[in-house]
């Protein structure tokens, strides 16, 4: 930590270097670096002049300095980059109080950042008037950054508007309240009034609004913000922003916002991947990635920052867009000296930019805040770092604050708004749980007449009504027959009449019915999926790489059953990478976690990463080999991950394992460079265990074990002697007692003679009564089963409940034994 002493002489030192800074910069005002940066200027300028400057933004109405702005971004890219610095002017190293003119990187350079970045500055716990100052605040803030020159950039941390913790609390689904319709919606509006305050009271001398680059809900990519893509689906997501746009485009009357979009990075160049939130070009002003550098100017770091980077400026090259790096920086910043890993970083992720033609139109790079004291800054004021970042500064290629010139005079013109549609609820992908629905629309840019929403392979209609004075949407309710909340897909389109014509009709998806409940311990087996699209849906992916089913039908390896998890994966352009699932689910009653493995040789670390009461936990199967092997770790040996200091000392209890929210799944590249640059690994049989086994007598190898031990959470048969006896046959009395788990007035058969077998009929019969006897179509006669029982059979097989003995017999006179009752109940209690 450092002393009060210490910080003392670094800020006399940092003060010594910027009055030495300046005395040079009077010296020598006409350097090559400074001959070079007015060439860069009047080549913008030209750029911008010969272009007759028209943008097409995201905002119409955007006042002229805004636009302009987008027009020097836009124009300024593969002829400099300017450098940015997050809350630059409000908290350092090199001064204690801010003042509106203070900055560690003027200490450091003798010049303020091109670009500063601001949050807005609201924390948990603030009253309605603490948090309208702070909105106040910020508003003086960015005049500050104005003042000295910079352009302004915002971004949202926002707390969860469920629980009122913050950012990182990602329990409530969060997402899903604040969507138009959901619980928390209003709180949403709330935030985003303080934000529009903000906008317009940022005020320039001459009286008009200062231009910001406004980027919300960014890394959503990842899943640590409550936003991210583990809690809520890609159209979800997109809604949200959407609706951040329109609130405050349309509703609030902001004009002085360019919107970015920055998901995170890691996507490997990966267009699609990269894309699959975009809200549209409709929304969108500048292209984003953030990315941190865990490993010292890597080869992996830098072409994987290159590749994103590079891909982002084909893509706003495309779509007349600006790109930039959103957020970058040393992965926790600058260390003290001798702890750096690479003291020239700045110029190697400077050259590295420079050397690809693509990533070298980045328009600004923004690295993140110096919060002072015992934090370490991620830019430098003095040590062995600085010399480096001075070096990175006098590059004529990076643009600061003083080489900014003529960013607000460029006269543009706005491109008009193009007709614009979209379901902004039920969102694209979102699932609706029972009905009736209210269906709103946002139909912008065209004079509707008529708004309508067409349910896909039926022939009703939903009207829409058109929005209220200062309102968003057209509204109507979707009244949903209860027979089609089945869990299944239906395709609605929204149709735009003008002019007695259709102009637009755009598509969407939503899945009926509640979501299944999960089953507990269980994460996945593979055997549901039909294809390697369905196993995608259900799995995030954290930076690049490739999931697919392996099947022991085409001779792939599997743990058990016919179907299990191919991961494949590359460090080409990067360190890590993952997969997870979301859960919510408690675990509370299990006490090891089981998996199988295929390892691949690699020498790579796998990290399983449980996240349980709000705390990621993780444990390290091995990939040394290459022969699969099965494994149970004990929740005692899980660790909170080495990266949350925080938890360092924490265990995982059953209290946590009553709240598991996520699971995750990692390769990274081993620590000492010794593991294979790419490789693929299969996995199978992802569960939680009571370990030891509840009985003595079920083994972990027996097909029939996780259905056994699961059904110890239901009801336990067991003996004194802890054993199950699963080859026994089941009585009637044990296969009544499981059934009044779900039903107290379930019988089944004679109650006098309640030690008689069970057969499958029997079984057959009272699962389907207990499913609600629901009608279902008999396509295939047993000759086995009575006509009064032939819907009941059809049900159980169809449903995969139980399985039939042949072709024309069901076996329905064959005894149940323990272990078919508790695989029939498992596969019972999993179905929708």
């Amino acid at each position: 930590m450092t002393t009060t002493t210490a910080r003392s002489r670094r800020r006399l030192r940092a003060s010594l270097i910027l009055v030495l800074s300046l005395c040079l910069a009077t010296l020598v005002p006409a350097g090559a670096r400074a001959a070079a940066r007015a060439d860069m200027r009047s080549s913008v300028g030209q750029a911008a002049a010969a272009a007759g400057a028209p943008v097409d933004l995201a905002d119409p109405d955007a006042t002229p300095a805004t636009r302009s702005v987008f027009a020097y971004l836009r124009d300024i890219g593969g002829k400099g980059t300017l450098f940015g610095h997050q809350e630059d002017l409000l908290s350092g190293e090199s001064f204690t109080q801010p003042d509106g003119t203070s900055s560690d990187v003027r200490a450091a350079t003798g010049d303020y950042p091109a670009v500063i970045g601001f949050d807005t500055l609201e924390r948990t716990g603030m009253s309605a008037d603490q948090r309208q100052q702070k909105a106040a605040e910020l508003a003086t803030d960015i005049q500050h950054a104005h003042d000295v020159g910079a352009i302004s950039t915002m971004t949202v941390h926002m707390e969860n508007l469920v629980t009122g913790n913050d950012f990182y609390d990602t329990s409530g689904d969060a997402l899903r309240a604040v969507l138009p319709g959901g619980s928390h919606h209003a709180a949403l509006v709330a935030y985003l009034d303080r934000i529009a305050y903000t906008a317009q009271h940022a005020i320039a001398p001459d009286g008009t609004p200062i231009p910001i680059i406004f980027r919300p809900w960014h890394e959503n990519a990842g899943s640590w913000f409550w936003w991210g893509a583990a809690f809520g689906t890609p159209g979800e997501y997109r809604e949200l922003y959407r609706f951040t746009v329109e609130y405050l485009r349309d509703v609030k009357g902001v004009h002085n916002f360019l919107y970015a979009f920055s998901p995170g990075g890691g996507f490997g160049g990966d267009t699609a991947r990269y894309l699959r939130t975009y809200p549209g070009d409709d929304f969108v002003d500048v292209l984003g990635v953030d990315s941190y550098d865990d490993s010292g100017a890597s080869s992996s770091y830098l072409s994987g920052m290159t590749a994103d980077l590079g891909m982002i400026a084909d893509q706003a090259a495309q779509r007349g867009k600006i790109c930039a790096f959103t957020e970058f920086g040393l992965n926790g910043g600058v260390r003290p000296d001798g702890q750096n890993k690479d003291v020239t970083w700045y110029t190697d992720v400077l050259n590295a930019i420079k050397a690809d033609p693509s990533a070298a139109r980045i328009s600004y790079l923004l690295t993140w805040a110096n919060y002072g004291g015992s934090t370490t800054p991620y830019t430098p004021v003095d040590g062995e770092m600085l010399p480096d970042f001075r070096a990175f500064h006098d590059d004529p290629f990076t643009v600061f604050a003083t080489d900014l010139h003529g960013v607000y005079d460029t006269s543009t013109t706005a491109v008009p708004a193009r007709p614009t549609a979209h379901l902004a609820s039920p969102a694209d992908g979102a699932r609706v749980a029972d009905g009736p629905e209210t269906i709103r629309a946002s139909v912008t840019g065209v004079d509707a007449e008529r708004v309508y929403v067409s349910v896909d392979g039926s022939d009703q209609t939903i009207e829409l009504s058109p929005p209220a004075p200062g309102q968003l949407w057209w509204t109507g309710t979707w009244d949903i027959p209860a027979d089609e909340l089945d869990n299944s897909s239906r395709g609605l389109t929204l149709h735009v009449i003008s002019g007695g014509k259709e102009v637009m009709a755009v598509p969407s998806t939503v899945l009926l019915g509640p979501r299944p409940r999960p089953v507990p311990g269980v994460v996945d087996d593979f055997e549901s999926y039909g294809d390697d699209a369905a196993l995608r849906t259900e799995y995030v992916p954290y930076n690049a790489n490739t999931i697919s089913l392996s099947r022991a039908s085409d001779g792939g390896p599997v743990g058990s059953g016919q179907k299990a998890l191919r991961f494949s994966y590359s460090f080409a352009h990067q360190s890590y990478t993952g997969i997870g699932k979301q859960l919510g689910t408690d675990w509370s009653k299990f006490s090891a976690f089981r998996l199988w493995v295929d390892p691949d040789a690699s020498h790579n670390k796998l990290v399983l990463q449980l996240v349980a009461g709000g705390v990621a936990y993780e444990a390290y199967p091995s990939l040394a080999g290459d022969t699969p092997y099965a494994l149970t770790i004990p929740f005692a040996d899980w660790r909170p991950a080495p990266w949350d200091t925080a938890h360092a000392g924490r265990r995982l209890t059953a209290a946590d394992l009553a709240d598991v929210t996520q699971f995750n799944i990692y390769v990274n590249a081993a620590d000492d460079g010794s593991g294979a640059g790419s490789g693929s690994i299969v996995l199978d049989d992802l569960h939680a265990i009571s370990w030891p086994p509840v009985y003595r007598d079920v083994a972990p190898d027996r097909p029939q074990y996780n259905a056994i031990q699961w059904l110890h959470s239901v009801d336990d048969l067991g003996d004194a002697q802890h054993r199950y006896h699963p080859d026994r046959a089941t009585s009637r009395g044990e296969w009544a007692a499981v059934l009044r788990a779900y039903d107290p007035h379930a019988r089944v058969g004679d109650p006098d003679h309640p030690q008689a077998a069970m057969l499958r009929l029997d079984a057959a019969r009272s699962l389907w009564k207990l499913a609600g006897s629901p009608a279902t179509r008999v396509t295939t006669r047993y000759d086995d089963v009575p006509a009064d029982d032939a819907e009941a059979v059809a049900w159980v097989v169809r449903n995969a409940v139980i399985p039939a003995d042949g072709a024309t017999s069901f076996g329905a006179g064959e005894e149940v034994t323990r272990a078919d009752l508790a695989a029939y109940v498992y596969s019972y209690d999993q179905l929708p």
